[in-house]
């Protein structure tokens, strides 16, 4: 059954489904008591959202994603993205959180993408191009993603900060 984090109690330890992944907590004499924090995923759409769920994780100490929007790389370029990355790094390294960038079906998007450093990139093109990209993603130390499913879009609140501090306190 599964709780409100998407774990659900094995006979090993807890799963945890995230995304298409499901990652088995390491077996342990003692099975945890609650099971281990899932990211809270966070559609943001420039540097005042990304700032926003940043500082929203940090009082919070939880895991974030940052998830562009869907075909991202089309309005903003590789190279917008880039730089919201570069700063996060710089101003936020001490919260736990990646930046998922969405390369729509686009695969140029998706070599330009891996070219200016982003690590975890959507990509929902064909089969065959998929593969590939993802041989060519794990040369630069990349990978490509099933688009997540996003607790809360920021483009919609008019207040994100204060959307970010409600969708990160517990209860």
């Amino acid at each position: 059954m599964l709780d409100a984090t998407g774990a659900c109690r094995a006979a090993h330890g807890w799963l945890l489904l995230t995304g298409n992944v499901i990652t088995l907590s390491r077996h342990r004499r003692a099975a945890p008591e609650t099971p281990p924090a899932a990211a809270v995923v966070v559609r943001v759409h420039g540097w005042k959202h990304v700032a926003a769920a940043l500082l929203a994780a940090r009082d919070a100490r939880r895991r974030v994603t940052l998830l562009a929007p869907p075909g991202g790389t089309y309005t903003g370029g590789v190279g917008f993205w880039a730089a919201i990355d570069r700063r996060r790094l710089e101003l936020f390294a001490d919260v736990d959180a990646e930046l998922v960038v969405d390369c729509d079906g686009a695969p140029g998007h998706v070599l330009a993408a891996l070219r200016v450093g982003l690590k975890r990139l959507v990509f929902d093109g064909n089969a065959p191009a998929r593969k590939r990209l993802t041989d060519i993603a794990a040369g630069y130390g990349a990978t490509l993603v099933g688009r997540p499913v996003a607790a809360i879009d920021l483009i919609h609140e008019k207040d994100p900060a204060r959307a970010c501090r409600l969708l990160f306190t517990p209860g």
